[in-house]
């Protein structure tokens, strides 16, 4: 095997950091139980979120397939649409964009969110990179478009 470039390295390095992030996210949603979960479900009521549980539900699922994604750069591309709208969607849903900019203010406002979303939507430029599910997959003759 090669060995990466310097850029090369700096996209792995960012992929697997934008994976690990999210970990505490979904955990608290699928892994940690019942009282967990509740706390999230009663954000969600609070936020005015419909079908709280089932939303909680499926974020922690989005979240996970996130971390997927971007941990081990499988499906890389579709990982990086994929939270890019999750990203944006959630802003919406917990009314960062009404709160303003700065993200440290009460509430949180849509910089940080939005900063994430555009950082993992330049993944669909580069994909997974070659320490990568895709490319190791490429290698093997599996040859999908969204592993390219």
């Amino acid at each position: 095997m090669r060995k990466l470039t310097a850029q090369e390295c700096q996209l792995f390095l960012i992929r697997v950091y934008l994976g690990l992030d999210i970990i505490l996210h979904f955990a608290e949603k699928l892994f940690e139980g019942g009282e967990a979960r509740g706390r999230v479900v009663k954000a969600f009521i609070g936020l005015g979120v419909p079908e709280p549980l089932f939303m909680v539900i499926l974020a922690g699922l989005l979240e996970f397939a996130i971390f997927i994604g971007f941990t081990f750069g499988f499906m890389t591309r579709v990982a990086a649409v994929g939270a890019a709208l999750y990203l944006v969607i959630s802003s919406a849903l917990g009314h960062h964009f009404t709160n303003g900019f700065i993200w440290v203010i009460p509430g949180g406002g849509w910089e940080f969110p939005i900063m994430w979303a555009f950082l993992s939507l330049s993944f669909v430029l580069t994909g997974g990179g070659p320490w990568s599910l895709d490319a190791w997959l490429r290698r093997r003759g599996v040859d999908w478009a969204i592993f390219k």
